[in-house]
């Protein structure tokens, strides 16, 4: 059978871009990279809070990468001096020696720049640039092929996954579906091309929250002028793989997450895919707060025949640009998985992979057929530094996804670009279901839980062919102690309120530990009542549990956690801990929500993205009921925008600004509420 080539890619030097101001010179795409941020800038290391360059770092990240990142590092090193802009007398300087600014990247402390052979003299003579280097450029990826009918399966579920089932049953993430985790409160990041989303039946209900073209610089992914016809097809087939939800026809792992896309490949006519705009979407992402980054991009030789080698033992996870941005993140605290690439086997000994497959604490994707055996096009390793790659495989022939074309169009096809979403979605199942797990316990557990297979070929486990093994997505979910639904049900029986959910443990749970624990309107008195089994599930005591709350009025406002101990000792609650929030509900009506702690103060927060173009996020906190304003002036003190005007309850809020047809500058935004003081922040609007 032919295989797809998908991106089967191979980087080549950048190609020659629009001719500069020199007579007869052409202009190149480099990486400028600075030697600090700044002259008072600090050069590394923890920011103090408070101070300008903290203040500096901490706009440029939203509160949900803070809490993100609070998952992995000391609550006093949050914000750093990676984290701090890049120097803007620098990059002035940089333009006016002819330099064309494409990318601004806060962890390389650099920019990527069009100049001509005269500038990229000039600039190097700069006493704060520390070196100057061609950006890499991918091979245009071929379009998907056809594969294979995906099997047919009689596997019973609680949802018709239609011809999808094979895929998603593969790495278990049905068992979890029938657990109500579906991944909802993971938001996830995908680099790729274009991706059609907002027609197709399977993907347009699905919970987009950002996207960015980081080729023509706007917040447009899917096809627009300038783009070639195949721009949107292969982001589009990487989402539907992922998140498709179309009962009888397509249900990805993690239909029930959010989304961010960003669009980095570049595919019209012979030019080639840029290296600093996968790094630049990965540090958007980043700072926008995302927890998984799912990647079917990657390189290796130039076309001229330069190139990342593995005789020059550039696959070691820390020469490609891409690869430095992957750990990066996921020090970070974002699981990062990547496509292993569609190279063919090698021998084990000398690696085939792509980079930033070769990145260490990712988690890097082969391939395997639905008959459980190793895909002959999948890359293998294992690394120059000799670690064992890839860490697991998943599903990459004759995968099911969702076409760019029409509106309920599918198909099929191979390559690791399929195994690459599916094995994301098992992470996010997994952080769904236990939201404090690190990116490095996510890969250990994904490895540690893998089926092994094909060990005909392969008789040892890890190896660099099939990895620790094929995804288990219910597995690994399931090897933390208790995990819950991702929200509870509410019912209403004989005019009282009855709470359900669902809870397993693989230790077992320790009968009577599964208790409501509540309290009423605005009482802080908590009532504890116990749970019952009503319908068993998978292992010892776990199963569906349901409780029925003593009468009260109707639409009585009532909070509640729901707590579980198994057999190992361990004890875990829903929400989930780290949510810092509760479940409510009102009581003789059906449906429940969540409800975070009320603020103790009202607080404007730094918008995100900033700079930004055209749209940003504003949010802010309200400590007390009463009139609220948020609007928006210009330099001048003009208003220009009113964001928010009305009544609004205690809370934490978000508002969306779109700057659309307003120029390029400084504005203030000013939040007053109540008796509260007047609050303001500023922000860039940088087209």
């Amino acid at each position: 059978m032919k295989r797809t080539m998908l991106l089967r890619s191979a980087v080549i030097l950048a190609v020659l871009g629009a001719a500069s101001s020199g007579a007869g010179a052409l202009e190149q795409k480099f990486w400028i990279v600075f030697t600090d941020k700044g002259p008072s800038a600090p050069h590394a290391g923890a920011l103090p809070s408070g101070s300008a360059a903290y203040e500096a770092a901490r706009a440029l990240l939203s509160p949900r990468a803070l809490e993100r990142r609070a998952k992995v590092l000391p609550p006093g090193e949050l914000v750093t001096a990676d984290d701090l802009p890049v120097n803007p007398p620098y990059v002035a300087r940089v333009e006016q020696l002819g330099g064309r600014i494409v990318h601004r990247l806060r962890w390389m402390n650099a920019v990527s720049a069009f100049l001509s052979d005269n500038a990229l003299a000039a600039v190097r003579q700069l006493p704060f640039v520390a070196q100057a280097f061609p950006v890499l450029r991918l091979r245009v990826p071929k379009e998907p092929e056809p594969g294979p009918a995906p099997p047919s399966a009689a596997k019973v579920t609680s949802f018709d996954y239609g011809s999808s089932l094979g895929q998603v049953g593969m790495i278990n993430a049905t068992g979890l579906h029938d657990l109500g985790i579906n991944g909802k409160g993971i938001l996830v990041g995908m680099l790729d091309t274009g991706v059609k989303w907002r027609v197709h039946e399977a993907l347009k209900t699905r919970d987009v929250l950002a996207e960015y073209d980081f080729i023509q610089g706007d917040s447009v992914t899917e096809n627009q002028t300038g783009d070639s016809p195949a721009q949107q097809n292969h982001g589009t087939l990487t989402f539907s793989v992922i998140a498709g939800y179309m009962p009888g026809k397509l249900i990805g792992p993690a239909y029930g997450a959010q989304y961010l896309f960003a669009k980095t490949e570049y595919l019209p006519a012979e030019l080639a895919i840029e290296e600093d705009h996968w790094a630049a979407g990965i540090e958007w992402m980043e700072g926008y707060g995302v927890d998984v980054v799912s990647s079917s991009l990657g390189y290796n030789v130039f076309d001229d025949g330069t190139g990342y080698f593995w005789a020059n033992g550039d696959f070691n996870g820390r020469t490609s640009v891409t690869a430095r941005a992957a750990i990066q993140a996921a020090r970070l605290g974002v699981v990062v998985c990547d496509a292993m690439g569609n190279e063919n086997n090698g021998d084990g000994v000398t690696g085939t992979m792509l980079t930033p497959a070769d990145a260490d604490t990712i988690i890097s994707v082969g391939a395997v057929s639905f008959g459980r055996r190793l895909a002959g096009f999948s890359s293998t390793g294992p690394t120059n530094d000799g670690r064992i790659k890839p860490d697991v495989v998943a599903p990459g022939v004759g995968v099911l996804f969702a076409t760019a074309t029409g509106t309920s169009g599918y198909a099929t096809t191979n390559g690791t670009s399929l195994a690459t979403p599916l094995t994301a979605g098992a992470a996010t199942l997994v952080l769904s279901a236990r939201p404090e797990l690190t990116p490095f316990q996510v890969r250990d557990i994904l490895r540690e839980t893998a089926d092994t297979i094909d060990v005909e070929h392969f008789p040892e486990r890890p190896n660099n062919f099939t990895g620790w093994g094929l995804v288990n997505a219910f597995n690994a979910a399931v090897s933390f102690g208790p995990i819950f639904s991702n929200e509870p049900t509410v019912t209403v029986s004989a005019s009282q309120s009855v709470v359900a959910t669902t809870v397993v443990s693989k230790f077992g749970i320790t009968p009577g530990s599964v208790v409501v624990r509540y309290t009423v309107g605005t009482l802080t008195d908590v009532t504890t009542i116990p749970m019952t089994l009503t319908i068993p599930m998978d292992f010892p005591n776990s199963g569906r549990y349901s409780a029925t709350l003593p009468l009260m009025a109707e639409g009585t406002l009532v909070k509640f956690t729901i707590e579980a101990s198994d057999d190992s000792g361990r004890t875990y609650a829903s929400p989930a801990p780290v949510r810092n929030s509760t479940w409510q509900l009102h009581y003789g009506l059906e449906g429940a929500g969540t409800e975070p702690p009320l603020p103790a103060a009202t607080k404007l927060l730094q918008n995100y993205p900033n700079p930004f173009n055209p749209g940003t996020k504003i949010d802010y906190r309200i400590a007390g009921p009463g009139y609220v304003t948020l609007k928006v002036y210009n330099l001048l003190g003009e208003e220009v925008a009113t964001l928010v005007s009305g009544d609004q309850p205690a809370g934490f809020y978000t508002a969306v600004w779109n700057a659309a047809g307003l120029p390029t500058g400084v504005y203030f935004y000013r939040l007053t509420s109540g008796s509260s003081p007047v609050l303001s922040r500023k922000m860039v609007l940088l087209r």
